[in-house]
């Protein structure tokens, strides 16, 4: 059961296995194992991915729109013979995806869990695919259906290196902090991580040379995320670790089960400021996270227009 996942390519109608892909931790969830699959897909590069949640195994056609259009043809066209051949009783599902984040982000596998809650046409197939529709499956073919979450986060999100990751991962107890900002080669690294600080105490913990995100477990149980961005930084110190933001909280945070109950963004440490139970903290921008599909980075103004729009493209 050490076993997540299996690329196959396709060339010449003929199947080619690839990449074996190990779960780095089998007492770890689904979702923290699915950023194993991120250096794996390319966004050039149609691929069948067979991959194992829990005792259900899925066969994922990833024909992103960047790869060649009679690959990605060719790809389409021979899905049902794939699971034909290694057998449908073996599989839970068949499905279609175009972004590497339909397939690493968990919240794109908790839309399609909802889907199906839902009683949602599980034989729904994308328009690409039914020109190659010929003859049903006994599977459940879930066919291809995008994502209602901004999956951009995950696309331009910066790599992150595991004593980050673990550090996030021990922000449990009160007065627990973790500073994190870019390196010189744009990955996310760990610059402090302690315990037991209080509340009056993390301001001395915030550098006025560049910018960082600090993560913090308030005695009031909630988890905060403070930007801080000092005027002495760099315009492209900041601007960097501006567009950084949402991949580390959507992604990188969300897909180790930290969720931020609330977002400041300073300029000076002595303008921090914690107030239990108040939307706005801080003398400078805040957005509150916690609740839904809340928060600019998850949903936005004319997104469904945007997603027309994307849809009709192939």
């Amino acid at each position: 059961m050490s076993l997540m996942a299996l690329t196959l390519s396709l060339h010449e109608a003929t199947l080619h296995p690839l990449t074996a892909i190990q779960y780095k931790n089998v007492h770890h969830s689904f979702r923290d194992n699915l950023s194993l699959l991120d250096d794996i897909l390319s966004s050039a590069r149609s691929l069948y991915v067979l991959l194992r949640r829990s005792d259900s195994v899925f066969a994922i056609t990833f024909v992103p729109y960047q790869a060649p259009q009679d690959e990605r043809e060719a790809y389409l066209r021979y899905r049902r013979d794939l699971v034909k051949l290694l057998g449908e009783e073996y599989f839970e599902a068949s499905l279609i995806c175009k972004e590497i984040g339909e397939i690493t982000d968990a919240r794109s596998w908790a839309e399609r869990e909802q889907h199906r809650r839902e009683g949602a046409d599980l034989d729904r197939i994308d328009a690409c695919d039914r020109s190659h529709e010929e003859n049903s499956v006994e599977i459940v073919d879930l066919g291809y259906k995008r994502s209602k979450c901004r999956l951009c986060d995950r696309r331009m999100k910066n790599k992150i290196t595991d004593e980050a990751l673990a550090a996030l991962n021990k922000l449990n107890d009160n007065g627990d902090l973790v500073q994190i900002s870019l390196n010189p080669d744009l990955v996310l690294a760990l610059d402090l991580q302690t315990t037991s600080v209080r509340p009056q105490d993390v301001s001395s913990h915030l550098p006025v040379t560049h910018p960082t995100f600090t993560l913090y477990r308030h005695s009031n149980k909630r988890l905060y995320f403070i930007f801080h961005s000092p005027d002495s930084a760099t315009v492209h110190q900041r601007m960097r670790h501006t567009m950084a933001i949402p991949g580390l909280v959507n992604v990188h945070a969300d897909d180790c089960g930290v969720h931020v109950d609330q977002k400041i963004e300073i300029h000076e440490p002595e303008d921090l400021e914690f107030q239990e139970g108040d939307e706005k903290v801080g003398r400078f921008r805040s957005m509150y996270l916690r609740g839904g599909w809340q928060g600019t980075e998850s949903q936005y103004d004319g997104q469904e227009r945007d997603l027309e729009f994307y849809n009709a493209v192939h």
